[in-house]
């Protein structure tokens, strides 16, 4: 069976890594192929890739790109037995179509969170370009055969893969520290902010150390790393090194970077937004407006709990991607003999 993934963009971040992920896993039991927008990037050697030049390429109009350049894909996908969409609408001209749900909210509501939840500049194009996503999302909806839902607890979900790295080793060590990943550490809804009241509170010693753009004070009490951006495998070196990961998050479509830390046995403390539950299953909730909760749940980890957790964690993601891979199996067998 030959499947298409489409498409690899590294601009939609999250996403991008959720398209790598979903390639891995698939590989192993079919003839795989991504479709890549970014000719120059270094994608895995690992997979087949068929590597787009957009003629026209702009975040402000995603409608647009896609307007302009989908005949480029359309004459690709005929060659293919399925075409697994992550990315809508790319995938919306096959006739053999599984689509990709990422919102869990109304699009008016998202354009909302959008508006207050990214940094400006970036926040101005949460309307319009919502708006954008919505026509989109809707022609790949239409067309599909089947709709994968990643962050919603229902029939349709399918647990996100991600690749099972080896297991972190774990220290009894006196400061527990604390990492914190974000592409912009000062986006809104990343919610930070609350991570940083915590820790003022907090009556254990903890250094918080930052992965992303941007900078963040340390004129606190407790020790701040600034590691900047980092590529994706220096991101994993510093999950081997940390104790716990923190997404407080206000909103999320996913919180792939959870998963990744899922992946090493890395401990991960979420707060407690929809996405968050149905992902992050076996992962300790906290209101994301809520210093003190979560300030409690630091409180009363030890050694031993976080040594559990992590283990846990790196079984769950064992468990999580047999689920996921089984269930695809039946989907695609299941969308081929129909049509």
């Amino acid at each position: 069976m030959k499947i298409a993934i489409l498409a690899y963009d590294p601009e939609s971040s999250g996403i991008a890594s959720y398209t790598i992920e979903l390639a891995k896993l698939l590989k192993e039991k079919f003839d795989t192929t991504i479709v890549s927008f970014s000719p120059e990037d270094k994608t895995p050697s690992e997979f087949k890739i068929i590597k787009i030049n957009l003629n026209f390429k702009n975040r402000a109009f995603p409608y647009l790109t896609y307007i302009i350049n989908r005949n480029k894909i359309k004459k690709i996908l005929d060659e293919f037995d399925i075409v697994h969409e992550t990315l809508p609408p790319w995938g919306s001209e096959s006739d053999i179509l599984i689509t990709t749900r990422w919102g869990n909210v109304s699009y008016r509501e998202l354009a909302r969170i959008r508006f207050s939840g990214l940094s400006f500049p970036e926040n101005l194009g949460a309307y319009p370009v919502t708006f954008q996503h919505y026509i989109m999302d809707r022609k790949s909806l239409k067309k599909a055969k089947f709709v994968i839902s990643v962050n919603e607890d229902n029939d349709s979900h399918i647990p996100p893969p991600i690749e099972l790295r080896p297991i972190k080793k774990y220290e009894n060590n006196e400061i527990l520290k604390i990492l914190f990943v974000s592409r912009d550490l000062n986006m809104p809804r990343k919610n930070i902010f609350v991570l940083l009241e915590t820790l003022k509170h907090l009556k254990r010693p903890v250094e918080l150390h930052l992965i992303g753009n941007g900078k963040i004070s340390d004129n606190f009490s407790f020790k701040i790393v600034n590691h900047g951006y980092l590529k994706r495998d220096d991101v994993f070196q510093i999950m081997y090194s940390s104790d716990i990961l923190i997404l407080p998050s206000i909103y999320e479509e996913l919180g792939f970077v959870g998963l990744e830390a899922y992946s090493v046995g890395l401990p991960v403390i979420v707060s407690d937004i929809p996405s968050f539950r149905t992902v992050f299953k076996i992962s300790p909730r906290f209101k994301p407006n809520d210093p003190i909760e979560l300030k409690n749940i630091l409180e009363d980890l030890d050694f031993y709990k976080i040594e559990k957790m992590g283990k846990d964690s790196w079984n769950y993601v064992k468990n999580a991607n047999e689920i996921a891979l089984k269930k695809l199996k039946y989907i695609y067998n299941k969308t081929i003999n129909k049509y």
